[in-house]
């Protein structure tokens, strides 16, 4: 193997463990207001895997006539706080009003409002 593949795959592999910590920085609360509003918290953790207009990606759609709208709060609240599948906890980098605010705005973009 020549010194400059070896270089090479040595800066992907660089720029592979850069771009997870930044991802892994954003999930975890990393600069968000504590007062942020619950839009807010939403684009800042939820979006990337949710979508900003709620549809679902990575993770499932959330938005109107998705199966989320007919889960209840504690739904929300346990999967936020605890994670679900692929999912991250969030409960130890977000507050509980952060959560509560968070919640109120996927209901309300549900809702149509």
């Amino acid at each position: 193997m020549t010194a400059t593949l070896t270089r090479r795959r040595g800066l992907v592999a660089l720029l592979v463990l850069v771009v997870l910590s930044t991802n892994l920085l954003a999930a975890c609360g990393a600069g968000l207001d504590e007062n942020a509003s619950g839009e807010q918290v939403y684009n800042a953790r939820c979006s990337s895997c949710h979508r900003k207009d709620l549809s679902g990606g990575i993770g499932p759609a959330l938005g109107p006539g998705s199966e989320a709208v007919d889960r209840p709060l504690e739904y929300y609240e346990i999967t936020i706080n605890s994670g679900k599948g692929r999912m991250p906890s969030f409960g130890s980098s977000l507050t509980d009003e952060q959560i509560s605010r968070v919640i109120d705005y996927v209901i309300a973009f549900q809702d149509g409002s």
